[in-house]
C-alpha cells in the first residue's frame, strides 16, 4: 500500500488522506472544509478524479459528522461511493438542514461498526472511537497482509473511552498508524466529561436560569449537562435542532420527564422569511413534530437549564426582560468560535454581548474533543506501529519527538507500507 496526506500534515481540520492498494485501487478518508481564518479564501478543495475529471477513487470514507471532515461531500462526483456510519449520517443530515440553505441530497452508503467493506483488494473495517461527535469512526485498512489504521479525531475523556480502548486492543499492531495531533502543543490533560458534569452542577447551584451554548452534535456534552441539571432539580430544555438530532437517532431523552423543547417564534411562523432559505418540507419535517411543545409560558420562569442557539437571541431577550432571575450563559465550545479575529464569529459575539447587556454572567465550561499528549502516547503503545504519521496538527516536530518510528512528511508525499 501507499499512503499520502493530500492535505493536513500542517493544519487542523480539512484533512484529506489517500490510500492506494498494491493493485492501484484508491480510496479517500475524509473530505471536509478547512477551519480557515481568512474569510476571503474559499473552503472548496477540488481534486482531479474526485470532484472533476475521470473518476479514479473507489470510495470516500468519512470518520464523523463535523464539517471539517464531511462538509465538502456535495462536491464529490456522483459515481464515487461515499461511506458514513449510519447514526453519524443521520446526525449530519439534520445538522446540515439547520445550518445550510442547500441540503445534501446525494447518495450515501451507511455502515455499522466492524462491518467489513471490501473494495477490490482493499478491506476496510470501521471501529468506534471516542470523540466529541457522536459515533465517530476510525478505519483499519488491510491489503496483502499489510495494515493501516486511520484514527480520525479521537480522545479518551468522553463516555466512549472504554469502547475506544477495547477496540484498539482488538485491532492490535499495524504497519502504519495515522494519528491526529490537534492538542500536541499543550501539556495539560483534558477533563473528562464526568468531571465536567460535576463542575456543571456547581454552576447550576449558583444560578436559577442557565443558558448553554454548545454544539448540537456533541451528545456527550448533552449527557453531562442533562444529568447535571436533573440532579440539581432543574428542568432541562432542548433547542429545536438538538431535539431533532435526538429524534432522528431515536434517543430516549425525548421521552424523559422534566425534559422538553423550545421552539423559537421564527420557526413557528411558517410564512416567515426564514423559510425562504430552507429546503422544502423543512417545517413539516423538523418543526411540526414539536410545535405543540411551545413551552415559553410554562418554563420561562423558575429554575431550568436551556440549550440555546444564536438564532434564539430575540426570544431569549424577550423572555429575560420579563422573567430574569439570577441567570447565566455557559459557553461550552472551542473559544475560537467567538474570536473576533476569525471569520463567521459575529453571531456568537453579538449573542454573548447582548446577554451581557442584560447583566447575564458568562461561564466557560468545556473539554476538548481531541487527544491530549498522554492519550496519544497510550494509543501508540497499544498499537505499536512499525511507522506513524501525523495529521490534523500544526506541530509535526513535537509528534516526532513523542513517538518512535515517526515519519515526518509534507502534504502529497507518499509513505510506503
Amino acid at each position: 500500500m501507499k499512503v499520502r496526506v493530500i492535505k493536513g500534515t500542517n493544519q487542523i481540520g480539512g484533512c484529506i488522506t489517500e490510500i492506494t492498494s498494491d493493485s492501484g485501487t484508491k480510496i479517500i478518508i475524509d473530505y471536509g472544509e478547512d477551519l480557515n481564518d481568512d474569510i476571503n479564501v474559499s473552503t472548496k478543495y477540488p481534486i482531479k478524479g474526485l470532484t472533476f475529471g475521470k473518476s479514479k477513487y473507489k470510495g470516500v470514507f468519512i470518520t464523523h459528522s463535523h464539517g471539517d471532515h464531511i462538509g465538502l461531500i456535495s462536491d464529490i462526483k456522483k459515481d464515487i461511493p461515499i461511506y458514513v456510519e449510519e447514526t453519524s449520517y443521520k446526525i449530519f443530515k439534520v445538522s446540515n438542514s439547520f445550518s445550510s440553505s442547500i441540503p445534501f441530497n446525494g447518495d450515501v452508503n451507511t455502515f455499522k461498526f466492524e462491518d467489513k467493506i471490501i473494495i477490490d483488494d482493499l478491506v476496510i473495517t470501521p471501529y468506534r472511537t471516542d470523540h466529541s461527535a457522536y459515533n465517530s469512526s476510525m478505519f483499519l485498512i488491510e491489503n496483502n497482509g499489510k495494515r493501516v489504521l486511520h484514527l480520525g479525531d479521537y480522545r479518551k475523556n468522553g463516555y466512549s473511552a472504554e469502547i475506544f480502548y477495547d477496540n484498539l486492543k482488538k485491532i492490535g499492531c499495524v504497519d502504519l498508524l495515522i494519528t491526529e495531533g490537534t492538542n500536541v502543543t499543550k501539556d495539560s490533560e483534558n477533563d473528562t466529561e464526568i468531571v465536567l458534569k460535576e463542575k456543571a452542577k456547581e454552576i447550576f447551584k449558583k444560578y436559577k436560569q442557565v443558558f448553554i451554548l454548545q454544539a448540537s452534535t456533541n451528545l456527550d456534552r448533552l449527557k453531562s449537562f442533562k444529568e447535571a441539571a436533573l440532579e440539581e432539580n432543574k428542568k432541562f430544555i432542548l433547542d429545536i435542532s438538538t431535539a431533532n438530532i435526538l429524534k432522528a437517532i431515536d434517543d430516549k431523552y425525548l421521552n424523559e420527564d422534566n425534559i422538553t423543547v423550545w421552539v423559537p417564534n421564527t420557526y413557528l411562523n411558517k410564512n416567515s422569511k426564514f423559510y425562504e432559505y430552507k429546503e422544502e418540507n423543512f417545517y413539516e419535517t423538523y418543526i411540526e413534530p414539536f410545535k405543540n411543545l411551545n413551552i415559553k409560558n410554562e418554563y420561562t420562569h423558575g429554575e431550568y437549564v436551556m440549550l440555546v442557539k444564536t438564532s434564539m437571541l430575540n426570544d431569549i431577550i424577550h423572555n429575560l426582560k420579563r422573567y430574569r432571575d439570577n441567570a447565566c450563559l455557559v459557553y461550552s465550545m472551542w473559544p475560537g468560535y467567538k474570536d473576533p479575529n476569525r471569520p463567521n464569529t459575529l453571531k456568537a459575539i453579538e449573542f454573548i454581548d447582548k446577554l451581557k447587556e442584560l447583566n447575564i454572567k458568562e461561564e466557560y465550561l468545556h473539554t476538548s474533543g481531541h487527544a491530549d499528549v498522554k492519550t496519544i502516547k497510550e494509543v501508540f503503545k497499544i498499537i505499536n506501529p512499525k511507522k506513524a504519521i501525523g495529521i490534523h496538527t500544526i506541530d509535526n516536530e513535537k509528534l516526532s519527538k513523542l513517538l518512535k518510528n515517526y515519519v515526518t512528511i509534507k502534504d502529497k508525499e507518499y509513505v510506503e507500507v
